[in-house]
């Protein structure tokens, strides 16, 4: 995953976690009706999230595990450009 998506990622999460603040500071509805309707839309936006952060998560193990791969190679010697070859080859 390249460096834009997952940043766009990151800012729909954030933008997914101020509605449901703003779902849980509402007044809660008057009839079953639109209960049933905001508790709909919240675990809309609660599924969408946390398919974002399984998404970024993967991509994070897949990194953690490029780096550990090159720490092993150059065993207890590592050069910084290591790691920046490893991070634009993942850009």
């Amino acid at each position: 995953m390249d460096k834009h998506r997952k940043i766009e990622l990151v800012e729909r999460s954030l933008g997914i976690r101020h509605k449901l603040k703003v779902h849980e500071s509402m007044k809660a509805p008057d009839n079953h009706e639109d209960l049933a309707m905001t508790l709909l839309a919240k675990w809309e936006l609660e599924d969408e999230l946390r398919a974002i952060e399984e998404l970024l998560a993967d991509a994070r193990i897949a990194n953690v595990s490029s780096k550990r791969a090159i720490i092993e190679r150059e065993g207890t010697h590592f050069d910084r450009e290591d790691f920046q070859k490893t991070a634009e080859q993942e850009l």
